[in-house]
């Protein structure tokens, strides 16, 4: 995924999280710059997850969540 404008290099947690902003699973990556874009790549298993609308968490260790609305279909 391609961060917002601003964000930084180095370790990031990416979380799913529910309406009421529980965590269903989280995991770690590590950001890069790519051709002046700050880039997450991350292996995100959502098979076990019903459909329906969540967020998508993302945070630097020690900040707080951004959190992003998605749907899994």
């Amino acid at each position: 995924m391609e961060l917002p404008i601003g964000s930084n290099e180095g370790p990031y947690d990416i979380a799913l999280l529910d309406p009421s902003g529980a965590e269903l699973f989280r995991t770690s990556a590590m950001a890069k710059l790519e051709d002046h874009i700050v880039v997450l790549r991350a292996n995100v298993d959502l098979a076990g997850v019903s459909p329906g609308s969540y967020f998508l968490g993302l945070r630097q260790r020690g900040t707080e969540w951004m959190r992003f609305p998605i749907r899994v279909l």
